[in-house]
């Protein structure tokens, strides 16, 4: 039960995910915060005062007692001019004589009705969080003794923890990227240097095992990419990059 205020407030932020289908646009969510039956109750004594508490809860139940017997008979009810509840099958029927068949298991199905629509256009929220979709690298090992003071050795094998990394796609998979002379990464692609797929030996969402390869010249400092283009069991349409927060030196 969540606490709520008695002053008429919109007070309520949103949470921002970045969509992978379109650049620079975020899919907003709204986290979920349950008002009961006994707090709108308390909210309409506070806010009419002298009217009795339990005789509106007692309406309250008789009018929930014929929407369930209505909606029960197949009709569409008016909830209060706020929305309309219906019900609708679960799936669809399939037979050769559907003539003859009787139709079991229904759902509950709500259509918001004219007045909350309006209602809801005036609402205004503020950001509480982005919530990044990418790879996110919290740590890099050396499996060999253990540690993880950014440096690796050269033909051995390293090891990622985070979340959200495993790879897979086309394009996906793990780069070591050159550094600038300023410390920067470089941003040209054709010099980052990608660990073969066979050389991955552990690939889930928390952690990532792979060799590193000769290729990788020693003696220089890398920032590590991972790159995926599934989420789940869909493959999305542009990849997305999650990026080592410092450089680690290959050593010899």
């Amino acid at each position: 039960m969540v606490n709520i205020a008695t002053k008429r407030e919109t007070n309520f932020a949103v949470t921002l995910t970045p969509c992978n289908f379109k650049k620079n646009t975020y899919i907003a969510h709204v986290p979920r915060k349950t008002v009961t039956t006994d707090q709108i109750l308390d909210l309409v004594a506070t806010h009419n005062q002298g009217i009795d508490r339990y005789q509106v809860g007692h309406a309250m139940e008789l009018l929930k007692k014929e929407i369930l017997e209505q909606a029960e008979l197949g009709f569409a009810v008016d909830i209060m001019e706020i929305c309309k509840l219906y019900i609708a099958p679960i799936s669809s029927v399939k037979s050769l004589t559907p003539e003859a068949e009787s139709v079991t298991g229904f759902e509950a199905r709500f259509a918001a009705n004219d007045g909350l629509k309006e209602k809801l256009k005036t609402v205004t929220a503020s950001v509480t969080a982005v919530v990044d979709s990418a790879p996110q690298i919290s740590q890099i090992e050396n499996p060999v003794d253990g540690s993880s003071d950014g440096k690796l050795r050269a033909t051995f094998s390293a090891r990622l923890r985070g979340k959200k990394l495993k790879v897979g796609g086309e394009s996906g998979g793990i780069y070591f990227i050159p550094l600038e002379e300023d410390g920067s990464a470089n941003q040209d692609e054709t010099s980052w240097i990608k660990v073969p797929d066979d050389f991955v030996t552990k690939n889930t969402g928390t952690c990532l095992e792979f060799y590193l390869p000769r290729t990788i010249p020693t003696g220089k400092s890398y920032f590590i990419a991972v790159r995926t283009s599934i989420r789940g069991k869909t493959e999305l349409k542009t990849p997305i990059t999650g990026f080592s927060r410092i450089p680690v030196t290959v050593e010899e």
